[in-house]
C-alpha cells in the first residue's frame, strides 16, 4: 500500500485539520472532531485496482461525522466495507447502531448520513465498492449497513485474515521503514518554501498544476491551498507570477536579445503567445514587445 496522509508531516495543532483536508482528496469528506486536539495522530494507506480501492486507516480517538454536507460536498457513491483491526467503534447509520470490536465487520453508504465514534485509539481495513460494480446487491446491502458482522462467524474471519493478508507485506516494511527513519516535523514554513522551490524548479512545464506541487510535496491539494491563501495569495497566482518575472527578466536582458517572444514565453511554461501577451499587458501594463522595445 502506498502511504497517502500522514498527520506527522505538520505540527500537532494542524493535525486535525490536515487530516480532515487530506481525507477529503483521498478518501471522502468527512466532518472530524476529538477532544485531543494537541495529541492527534492519523495515517492512510491505500491502493486501488480499477474502481475498487482498499485503504487501511489508524487515528487517534476521534469522531467522523457524514453529514448532508460533506456529503454535497463529495460522494464516490460506494459501499465502504470496514473491518475493524484494533480498538473499538460505535458506528450508526440510517437509524441502525452497533459497536465493532476487533475483527469485527460492518458496511457504510456514503450516500447517506452516518456517524463513527472511536474513543480509542483504533486502526481498520476499508474496502470500497462503487455501487456501479456492485449492481443489483448494492439497494440490498445498503438496507443492512451499521450492523455488526461479528469476527466470530467464519466468512467474515475469512475475508478478515484475506485483507490483512494482502496488507501484511505493507504493514512490515512500513513499520521497518518508520522506525529507521522516523517522520520529522515540518512547519507551514518548510511547506511552503518546499512548494515554492518545486515551482521554481518546474516553471518551464506548462501542464503545472496544484495537484502535482502537493503530491511532491506529500500534501493534499486543500492544504496547500490553504499555505498560500495565509499570504494572501492563490498557487496559480504565485506561478503566473514567478513565470512573468522569469520573462521580464529574459526580455531585459541582451543575451537572449535574438531569441523571439514566444520562445521566451514558452521556456517558462506560457507558450500561448495570445495569453502570454494578455497576462503580461495586465502585471505590466504594456504588451511584451512594446516593453522589450523601450528597453
Amino acid at each position: 500500500m502506498t502511504l497517502l496522509i500522514d498527520t506527522a508531516v505538520v505540527p500537532a495543532p494542524q493535525r486535525v485539520e490536515f487530516w480532515s483536508h487530506a481525507s477529503c482528496d483521498h478518501y471522502h469528506p468527512l466532518q472530524i472532531r476529538t477532544d485531543a486536539t494537541d495529541r492527534f495522530s492519523a495515517r492512510m494507506w491505500g491502493d486501488e485496482v480499477a474502481s475498487i480501492g482498499l485503504f487501511r486507516i489508524a487515528t487517534a480517538p476521534n469522531t467522523m461525522s457524514r453529514t448532508r454536507k460533506t456529503i454535497a460536498a463529495g460522494d464516490p457513491e460506494c459501499l465502504h466495507l470496514k473491518i475493524l483491526l484494533h480498538g473499538r467503534m460505535q458506528v450508526a447509520q440510517d437509524h441502525r447502531a452497533d459497536v465493532l470490536g476487533p475483527g469485527d465487520m460492518t458496511i457504510y453508504d456514503t450516500s447517506q448520513p452516518a456517524v463513527f465514534r472511536a474513543d480509542e485509539a483504533f486502526e481498520a481495513l476499508v474496502l470500497r465498492l462503487p455501487k456501479t460494480v456492485l449492481g443489483g446487491q448494492a439497494s440490498k446491502m445498503a438496507a443492512l449497513t451499521a450492523l455488526r458482522i461479528p469476527s466470530s462467524g467464519g466468512l467474515p474471519r475469512l475475508a478478515a485474515q484475506f485483507f490483512c493478508g494482502v496488507d501484511l507485506v505493507r504493514g512490515v516494511y512500513a513499520d521497518r521503514l518508520a522506525s529507521e527513519r522516523p517522520t520529522r516535523l515540518r512547519s507551514t514554513t518548510e511547506l511552503l518554501l518546499h512548494a515554492k522551490a518545486f515551482i521554481a524548479a518546474n516553471l518551464g512545464d506548462p501542464r503545472l498544476d496544484p495537484a502535482q506541487i502537493a503530491r511532491a510535496c506529500s500534501i493534499s491539494t486543500r492544504y496547500l491551498h490553504r499555505l498560500f491563501e495565509l499570504e494572501g495569495q492563490s498557487v496559480c497566482d504565485y506561478i503566473r507570477t514567478e513565470r512573468l518575472n522569469r520573462c521580464r527578466h529574459d526580455l531585459l536582458d541582451p543575451a537572449f536579445a535574438d531569441q523571439t517572444i514566444v520562445s521566451i514565453a514558452s521556456r517558462w511554461g506560457l507558450p500561448n503567445q495570445p495569453h502570454f501577451s494578455r497576462v503580461f499587458r495586465t502585471a505590466y501594463g504594456r504588451s511584451p514587445r512594446e516593453f522589450r522595445a523601450d528597453h
